[in-house]
């Protein structure tokens, strides 16, 4: 693996950082998407690791905008990468930031698409927006009526049996309810109830979503290095680092980059795969996972009291990511991928 990014990728990566600082945490996905696409940072295919490395500089600063360019970058890739000619017009309105991609691949209510028309609940629609084009998972009717007892996938895992399509939200047929979630300031999510609204097939889940969680993934990266030059800052100014720092403290901050570092190698793994694999992708999202969540607890060890202030950086932080436990897939959807995959099979 090549840990030197290439010119591209550094351009990438510079760029979303000065975005960052010209809109500020509380950026709406809308403005996220059209200074992205001012920057010319939605880009429709290519290197996925320059996306990567732009997500998590962008969600140094905001884990709400990281994933809103994250989940919009998975549907326009998507819908660049699929043969289906209804994709054309949508993805010139992605591209240029005139309408904002929302993912919902999976939930316990699965749309049914009959010809060119999905009917049903999509949930968690992330991010809801007034001028969306969601990416759903859905069912044709004859794979929906095998199902006998209602699915225990996580939120946004998704089945091989779904197809991804795409649905406009501001379409009469699409009725929207936005939830009051906790963190992820400016991020809506909600569900959608869809009534025979026209719909473009992608393809098969599994590789889309694969995709989506190496970008959720970088998020995921992002938040735990905010938290550990948080961590750092603090340890730095009671002159806790150093030859005479303290060695708890110390061991802290070692353990938090440490495992940062080996989520990172794992994502930058999913994302250089010249096929998306959804074990590849779900060790990335697990590993990043639990490494944010250690680093996040750490920090609030290293700080202390204040960290419990309302406001903080650390209290936004600990709820931002929760929410991303539960975004494209639950740890144990992730186990469950990985094994599927990796693991013998009996005959």
């Amino acid at each position: 693996m090549d840990f030197n990014l290439s010119a591209a990728q550094q351009n990438w990566q510079s760029s979303a950082r000065a975005l960052m600082r010209d809109l500020g945490e509380d950026a709406t996905p809308g403005d996220t998407v059209d200074a992205a696409a001012r920057r010319g940072l939605l880009g429709a295919g290519g290197d996925l690791l320059a996306a990567v490395v732009a997500v998590e500089a962008m969600a140094l600063e905001s884990a709400g905008a990281a994933i809103a360019f994250a989940l919009h970058t998975s549907v326009l890739r998507s819908a660049a990468d699929s043969p289906s000619p209804g994709t054309r017009p949508l993805i010139d309105e992605l591209l240029t930031g005139r309408s904002v991609g929302a993912v919902a691949l999976s939930s316990e209510d699965v749309p049914l698409r009959d010809q060119d028309h999905v009917t049903g609940r999509a949930c968690w629609v992330t991010p809801l927006t007034d001028r969306g084009i969601a990416m759903v998972g859905a069912l044709t009717p004859e794979t929906g009526r095998t199902r006998i007892k209602p699915p225990s996938w996580g939120m946004e895992d998704a089945p091989s049996d779904r197809i991804a399509c795409l649905v406009r939200l501001d379409t009469p047929g699409a009725r929207s309810e936005p939830i009051d979630a906790a963190g992820l300031r400016s991020l809506v999510c909600g569900h959608v109830t869809l009534t025979r609204v026209q719909s473009v097939p992608l393809g098969p889940t599994p590789p889309i979503m694969a995709m989506v969680r190496t970008l959720l993934a970088a998020v995921g990266l992002g938040m735990g290095r905010r938290a550990l030059r948080e961590s750092m800052d603090t340890a730095r100014a009671f002159g806790r680092t150093g030859a005479g720092g303290e060695q708890t403290v110390q061991g802290l901050l070692a353990d938090s980059a440490t495992e940062l570092d080996a989520a990172m190698l794992l994502t930058w793994k999913a994302a250089l795969s010249p096929t998306l694999s959804l074990a590849e992708a779900s060790m990335a999202k697990l590993a990043v996972t639990e490494a944010t969540q250690r680093a996040v607890t750490r920090a609030t060890q290293v700080i202390g009291g204040a960290s419990f202030r309302h406001g903080h950086v650390i209290e936004r932080l600990a709820q931002d990511v929760r929410a991303l436990e539960l975004f494209a897939g639950r740890t144990e959807a992730l186990r469950e991928a990985v094994a599927q995959e990796t693991l013998p099979r009996a005959d």
